[in-house]
Order: structure tokens, then sequence, then C-alpha cells
């Protein structure tokens, strides 16, 4: 069954709130950026082609024709972009505390995905915010940690009783090992995937189990909508799997697949957007354009949903 907030529109006008209390950050903090020194060129991530389609001008978001995988080629260098999220003034913690039963409902659903394949219950969140999922997997009896690089949420996870074990996961000890490294929404902010998911296999136990969930790049929403649609960002969204490049990535790095499912329709502003609103996020005509050809249920079936939720196993 699809999951859905309740009320779209004041989902996205309070995501917009914090993103206007954001913006003077961003624009502060990337017109100190020098275009040679601290961007770098970028091809493909998971099949390394060159030759690929510019799909929107922000950092030239390209479209790899070969894995369906849409990355920017011109992304903030790696350091920059930690500088970037540890300084942030609004996250996902302020997300979780307007939108807490949409969230409850994502992270069981995953949840629900892991558990069955999940051989222990010593569990890693990378980008663990603020540590609502993770408060979450341990009323279902997981030990639980979490890496977060922003200073507030990280602080507010620990003074919550989350253990954090670092800012990055070049922080972890050396034998630091775990039976499920869970990353919500992390991979697509990551410059190497295939790199960073070698890495994770040396702090995962025997049949240990990686579950992602990232923006989807086969989503209806971001097809329809290119430009407009919030997944293109051209800054910390550097590369949006398909997934066929999902797979592609996660074979290349050493895992197997077991699960995945597509989630989160994005019905609301697809209707408002076909509706010719001028931003189909904030929207709310009085005359939406239906489109009953459309339901919550057949793009998400359709594998065309917002995002993909997946599990894989380390490959022994």
């Amino acid at each position: 069954m699809p999951i859905e907030t309740k009320d779209q529109h004041a989902l996205h006008q309070a995501r917009q709130t914090q993103l206007n209390k954001s913006s003077a950050y961003i624009e502060k903090f990337l017109g100190s950026k020098n275009r040679i020194e601290d961007y770098e060129e970028s091809a493909c991530p998971t099949c390394s082609q060159v030759a690929s389609k510019e799909l929107f001008s922000k950092n030239k978001g390209c479209y790899c024709p070969g894995c369906q995988h849409i990355y920017l080629s011109n992304p903030l260098k790696e350091e920059e972009l930690i500088k970037f999220y540890s300084g942030y003034p609004t996250s996902s913690l302020e997300w979780h505390h307007n939108e807490s039963d949409f969230y409850r409902q994502i992270y069981e659903k995953g949840l629900n995905m892991i558990k069955p394949s999940c051989a222990g219950n010593n569990m890693l969140d990378i980008g663990c915010s603020g540590g609502y999922f993770l408060s979450i997997a341990s009323k279902q009896g997981f030990e639980t940690s979490g890496i977060e690089p922003n200073k507030q949420e990280s602080a507010y996870a620990a003074e919550n009783g989350i253990k954090i074990a670092g800012a990055t996961i070049y922080e972890l000890e050396n034998n630091a090992r775990f039976d499920v490294i869970t990353l919500w929404v992390v991979l697509e902010h990551i410059r190497e995937p295939i790199n960073y998911l070698k890495h994770l296999r040396s702090h995962l136990n025997a049949n240990g189990l990686i579950f992602v969930q990232v923006p989807s790049s086969d989503s209806l929403a971001a097809r329809v909508m290119r430009d407009a649609c919030n997944m293109f960002d051209g800054i910390e969204h550097l590369t949006l799997f398909s997934a066929r490049s999902l797979e592609i990535a996660f074979t290349k790095a050493g895992y197997s697949p077991i699960n995945s499912q597509s989630v989160i329709s994005e019905l609301h502003a697809l209707r408002n957007y076909l509706g010719y609103e001028l931003d189909p996020y904030l929207a709310n005509p009085e005359m939406p354009f239906q489109a009953e050809f459309l339901s919550a249920e057949s793009i998400e079936a359709s594998g065309l949903g917002y995002k993909i939720q997946a599990v894989y196993r380390i490959e022994q």
C-alpha cells in the first residue's frame, strides 16, 4: 500500500519554509567557492561513460543512456560538500518533527525489507540525522549506532540516547563490524558511490546487508517535471540512480541483490504540474487536474515512484 503524507500541500509549504531559511547560507557558501579550485569534472559514476546528454543546467546535470543514470558532471569536491553539510542551518531533524507519521511508515517499510534477510541485530545508520530511524529500529530489537556530519543533528541524537560513531565512515574504528548498514537518502550525495560501497564491505559481518533508499531517476515525477522537480538540486544530489544503475553499482562493489521496491508516488506534484501550476509543490488549486489515469498504486507498481528502497548482501 502506498505511503503518502496526508496533506501534501502543507508538507511542501513546511519544506519551503525550511529552504527559505537556508537560502542565504547556500548563497553565501556557493559565493565563496572558486569554480576551478572547488569543483571537479565527473564521468558517469556507475559505468564511467563521458558522452552523456545534458539534462539540466545546474552544475551540468547529465543523463547517461547506457545505465539510465543521472549525475552532476561538475560537482563540488567532497571536502567542500562536507563543509556544506556540517554548517547547514536546517536539517532532516525538522522534517522528522513535522512529518513524523510519514517517516515512521516509510522507515517501518524499510525495516520490513531488512528483517527477513538479516543474520544479526547490529545496525549502523549512515546519515542518521537526529536518530528517528534508529529509535524505531531499536524498538524492533536492533542494537544501533549512527554516523552524522551535521553538528546540530548529531548533538540532538546523542542527547536522546543515540550512539554516534563519528561524522563520516572514515572515523569508524577499523575493527567495527555490523550486520546491517542503512543509508537513507545518502548514496546520492556520494561522489564515487562504487568505491564508497566497497569501503563499507570492511565494516560488514559475514552475510551482512546494506539497505538503501535513494531518489530514482526512473521516477515519473522526475521524467515529467525535469528542472521543476526537487530531485535536481544541482548541489547535494551528485548522482541519481535508476533501478538499473543501482544494481550495476552494487554488483561492481561486490554485493548481490536481495529485494527492491519503488516508493512515494509524488502524485500531488504531478497533478499540479500537469494542471499548469507555476509551482507544482506549493500549489493548492481549487480545481486540480485530476489525471484519473494516474494513481499512487499504479505509479509504484510500475517502478516509477520517487524513490527506490533496496537490500543487498555482501558477497563472500
